[in-house]
């Protein structure tokens, strides 16, 4: 079908600038066979200016609608994905939320909760990135005090980043939260755990552990704020497990 119509469109097109360029060829060419004598019928000077003003209004109007068509095939091919946003280039796809609560870490693992792997690592011994500005605060259904939540709200005016040495990266059950943080600290190492569970009940008991599974399809990417004793430096960042956790390279 877009073949029939091209067709046509360019016979036309050829057809209107014919007769803008040399009206009376045409005439002698398409129309002088109805005649008997040529020479008497052949168009005069105005025959001659109307067709080419006739042709040049067709030409434009072709133009026209060539345009629109061609917009609207340009509209309908498919568009190239978005370039992923600094953050997505650092920590994936789809973007993680920044937990800012200020807390202290455990020195023991609890037995109860989730042991969440953490993904990544940045430190702040060079001061604080400019991208976490734009990152947005966790929440869990609009609320970011979920109770049981670790940690405290920042005093007004600062921010858990502020007071913070290294920033984790983790990805837990997006119906659970970061419960607990362990922190082992040594001269040549910074040992990290995550530990996820369910926000308080009003009182009643949980179970963490049945109610946030480690194979939960339905997850969410979570950066956390830690706080050292001191700047890591040359230390090196690792799990419970004694694995070292990846340095994630900052991106602005």
């Amino acid at each position: 079908m877009g073949l029939v119509f091209g067709t046509i469109a360019a016979t036309l097109a050829v057809l209107l600038v014919w007769g803008l360029v040399s009206p009376r060829s045409q005439w002698r060419v398409l129309r002088s066979w109805s005649v008997d004598d040529v020479h008497r019928y052949e168009p005069g000077g105005t025959a001659v200016g109307l067709t080419r003003l006739a042709s040049g209004v067709g030409l434009a109007g072709l133009a026209a609608v060539g345009l629109v068509g061609a917009g609207s095939i340009v509209a309908g091919l498919p568009k190239p994905p978005p370039l992923p946003s600094a953050v997505e280039e650092m920590w994936g796809a789809p973007p993680p939320h920044l937990l800012n609560r200020v807390f202290f870490a455990s020195s023991q693992p609890r037995g109860d909760l989730l042991d969440v792997p953490v993904l990544g690592y940045q430190t702040f011994d060079e001061g604080i990135p400019n991208y976490l500005l734009d990152v947005p605060a966790f929440s869990r259904l609009g609320n970011e005090d979920v109770p049981g939540l670790i940690g405290d709200e920042p005093d007004l005016g600062t921010s858990a980043i502020g007071q913070a040495n290294l920033l984790v990266q983790v990805r837990g059950p997006i119906l659970c939260i970061p419960r607990d943080v362990v922190v082992a600290e040594t001269e040549t190492t910074v040992q990290i755990g995550m530990y996820y569970g369910l926000p308080d009940a009003g009182g009643n008991p949980v179970d963490h552990l049945a109610g946030c599974r480690a194979d939960d399809p339905l997850t969410a990417s979570l950066l956390i704020p830690v706080q050292l004793s001191g700047p890591v430096l040359d230390r090196t960042v690792i799990d419970m497990t004694g694995a070292e956790i990846p340095y994630v390279e900052p991106v602005e």
